[in-house]
Parts: structure tokens; C-alpha cells; sequence
């Protein structure tokens, strides 16, 4: 290396630069005009093409960095076109060694690609993936990251997402059904919480009044009535919040109402107590 570096003149080394300087120069410029042009035309108009503009731009600065690394080693060897015949030769054998040797992250990589083209999720879908719920906020070649609920990062392989149960709320329609379930005891008047739960759920401004909200009667259970509110929302986290506001609205009404709760208990009887 040293030896190398003594056979290079000024200008060779400022040949070797000028071409990563200008890489860097012009990654910049990509990355500034994809973010751009996601922003005003990918997240307002075609919002589920992000991912695509994210790879596009994550590749071709790649091949910016390619095209300045061979640039650079022309400078050293001038003479390396003549030998791209017999590096061509050996590609294939290089080919299977590293295939062999980087398995897992070509197969993370195959499958980042499978994810970009087939898009069962893209960036900004709310999904629940491993039985976490959260936003997917990057999708490289190698891995995804999903931002949980609670503001961690879960970052999965792409060959582990790939073989993964993904329940993806975005991905046709956003909207979500949720259901509020409460049990009441057997003397309870069931028309009047059918009343209750209803007419608090068609107050509420989250719940769309595209469909009028459900009431069901669940089961019979050992301790009461099992009772079911379902009503439709925007989007998961929307439901999620409205479901937490109407749980709070519903107990103060059936507590006005002296509607009250089944509590589920058995009690148990020893011998003495029973012949008792």
C-alpha cells in the first residue's frame, strides 16, 4: 500500500478524489430531489409508491458510488479495461463463492426486492407484524423497520418479513371495525343498554356514519350476558382512541343508569360447610 501510494503523483490523488467528492455531491442533489418530489407528489397523490422512489433512489446512488470507485481505480491502473475480459471469466465462479459465502443477506436482499415489487406493505401502512401493531417506517434491501405503538423500532430481517403473517389495515381500505364488549347480569334490561351503547357511539365524532353502529348479544356466559358494540372509524389508531372514549362514556351512562356489570366468581364448598 505504502509502495503504491509513493508511485502516485499529486495529481493521480487528486484524480482518486475528485470522482468521490463529485459522488458525494451529487447523492446529495438525489436524495434532495426524491424527497422533493415524494413530497409533493408521492405522499399527496400516490402515497402507496413511496417505497418504489425510496429503492429508485437508493440505487442510483449507489451507482454513483460505483461509477466513482471505478473511476478512481482507472487512475491507478490505466490499463484496467484490457483486463475486464478475464475478470468477466471468473465473475461467474466469484458469483457462487460469494453466493455461498452471503446466503442470508442476498436472501434478505431478493426479498426486500419482493417486498418493493409485490408491495404488501409500504412505507406509512399500519400493520401488525409478530403481534406488534405499528407504522412501517423504512423499507431497505436488507431490512424493514416498523415503528410500534409505543414509539420503539422493530427492524426485521426482509427474509424473515417475507415468510411472516402480516395484517396490514392500509393496504386496500383503511378503515377498521372495532368491537367494545361488555358483560351485564341476567336481570339486566338488555334494550336499554342496546340504547346506551348506540346512541354514545353516534355521538361520538371519530365513529363514521357511513355504517350505524352494531349491537349484538354475544353468549350466555356463567356470569352474565356477553353484549358487543361494533362501529367503524378512519383507521386503526382513530378506532383504538374512540373504542378508550367510549368505554369511559358508556360506564358513566350505565352508572347513571344503575345498569351494572357481571362480575365472573365461583365460590367453592368444603364438606362441612355443604352438610351445613
Amino acid at each position: 500500500m505504502e509502495r503504491m501510494l509513493e508511485s502516485l503523483d499529486i495529481f493521480q490523488i487528486v484524480i482518486i478524489v475528485i470522482p468521490f467528492l463529485a459522488a458525494l455531491v451529487l447523492s446529495q442533489l438525489v436524495r434532495k430531489y426524491f424527497s422533493d418530489l415524494i413530497r409533493r407528489y408521492v405522499v399527496g397523490e400516490h402515497a402507496g409508491k413511496e417505497t418504489v422512489f425510496r429503492l429508485l433512489e437508493r440505487s442510483i446512488i449507489a451507482l454513483i458510488f460505483l461509477i466513482a470507485l471505478f473511476t478512481s481505480i482507472s487512475v491507478v491502473y490505466p490499463g484496467i479495461g484490457a483486463y475486464l475480459s478475464s475478470t468477466l471469466m471468473a465473475a461467474g465462479f466469484l458469483a457462487i463463492v460469494i453466493g455461498l459465502a452471503a446466503q442470508r443477506t442476498l436472501g434478505n436482499i431478493f426479498a426486500g426486492l419482493n417486498i418493493v415489487l409485490t408491495r404488501p406493505i409500504r412505507i406509512g401502512d399500519a400493520v401488525i407484524i409478530k403481534n406488534e401493531y405499528g407504522n412501517v417506517e423504512d423499507i431497505t434491501l436488507r431490512h424493514t423497520i416498523i415503528r410500534t405503538w409505543d414509539n420503539r423500532r422493530l427492524i426485521i430481517p426482509n427474509s424473515v418479513l417475507d415468510e411472516e403473517v402480516i395484517i396490514n389495515y392500509t393496504i386496500t381500505d383503511p378503515k377498521k371495525l372495532f368491537g367494545i364488549t361488555v358483560n351485564v347480569p341476567y336481570d339486566t334490561d338488555i334494550e336499554k343498554v342496546n340504547e346506551i351503547m348506540v346512541k354514545e357511539s353516534r355521538r361520538h365524532p371519530n365513529v363514521l356514519k357511513e355504517l350505524d353502529p352494531i349491537f349484538q348479544i354475544l353468549d350466555f356466559g356463567e356470569s352474565g350476558i356477553e353484549l358487543r358494540l361494533l362501529f367503524l372509524a378512519k383507521d386503526q389508531p382513530t378506532a383504538f382512541g374512540t373504542g378508550v372514549d367510549l368505554r369511559r362514556s358508556i360506564k358513566k351512562r350505565f352508572d347513571e343508569e344503575g345498569i351494572k356489570f357481571s362480575i365472573s366468581g365461583r365460590y367453592l364448598l368444603n364438606k362441612e360447610t355443604a352438610s351445613g
